[in-house]
């Protein structure tokens, strides 16, 4: 800081997505110099709230229905990601990636490129976009009677 500049009030809100079902939002003022360093203050408080509050790969797992979880190196990964989507609601790609990794069947980045689009099972997805241009998935009508099927079959 320069001789005789004073530091001044910013207020700032940063949200960050910890999970497809939890975001943290925080909102203050920060003393700063300039609003770049008042930014970079609050992503620091930010991350360090995000390490101490993101859930546990248990307890990310109990919205994935534990009895399932033994099931999982039979699946495949569209079957994978219908019952992720069936139990956990819409999501994006990464994000599905980035779950199936905690549940322990990571499901690639390169399959969810290529073969989540392709045809027989296209149409069990359904995509819209959201507010910031990323694309979300959930499952047609279709495909949640398909995830019932797979859930019939793996407790039958």
């Amino acid at each position: 800081m320069q001789h005789g500049e004073k530091n001044r009030e910013y207020e700032v809100e940063v949200e960050l997505q910890l999970s497809p079902m939890l975001k943290l939002r925080v909102r203050g003022s920060v003393e700063a110099s300039g609003l770049g360093e008042a930014v970079a203050l609050a992503q620091q408080s930010v991350g360090h709230l995000a390490q101490e509050h993101a859930p546990s790969a248990q307890q990310a797992a109990k919205r994935f229905p534990q009895d399932l979880l033994q099931h999982l190196e039979s699946l495949t990964y569209r079957e994978l990601v219908e019952l992720l989507l069936y139990y956990e609601g819409p999501m994006s790609r990464e994000q599905i990636n980035q779950r199936t990794r905690e549940l322990g069947k990571e499901v690639p980045k390169s399959w969810l490129d290529t073969e989540f689009f392709r045809k027989p099972y296209k149409d069990h997805f359904v995509a819209d976009t959201d507010q910031s241009g990323v694309k979300i998935y959930r499952l047609s009508e279709k495909g949640k009677l398909e995830a019932e099927e797979i859930i019939k079959r793996l407790k039958g």
